[in-house]
């Protein structure tokens, strides 16, 4: 299950925060950072997979995005165990995805937060251009 998770609930999360943003624009990384943001969370809450769903996000200075998710119906008893199989596979895929290439280009840095259906706290996964 939490392989089936990760997979899908990835491709969803790459795939909501990979919209193309035009380098070319002369707008500030920070600023296109809020847009999207912004864009995003017209559609939050949005439900990923069958236990992921994006709250919200919001923009940060310092070119940095940060994500909110609940996990529903899914029982983590080892949260540090969890982050360590999730992390190698978000990174994987900014790495590789071609949808996250601003990302890549603009030294991004991209959080994404987890809590539990009660709103409880559960994990961060940071991913910093220096990971990339």
């Amino acid at each position: 299950m939490n392989k089936l998770f990760m997979k899908q609930g990835l491709l969803y999360i790459i795939l909501l925060v990979g919209i193309i943003i035009s380098p070319g624009c002369t707008e500030s990384v920070d600023s296109q950072l809020k847009k999207l943001s912004e864009e995003a969370n017209t559609k939050c809450p949005k439900v990923l997979d069958q236990w992921t769903r994006l709250d919200s996000c919001a923009a940060f200075p310092n070119q940095t995005i940060r994500y909110y998710h609940t996990l529903s119906e899914v029982t983590i008893t080892d949260t540090t165990l969890f982050k360590s199989q999730l992390q190698p596979q978000i990174i994987s895929s900014v790495k590789t995805n071609p949808d996250m290439k601003f990302f890549r280009e603009n030294n991004v840095t991209m959080q994404y937060e987890y809590r539990d259906q009660t709103g409880k706290y559960l994990f961060s996964v940071n991913i910093s251009p220096e990971t990339l």
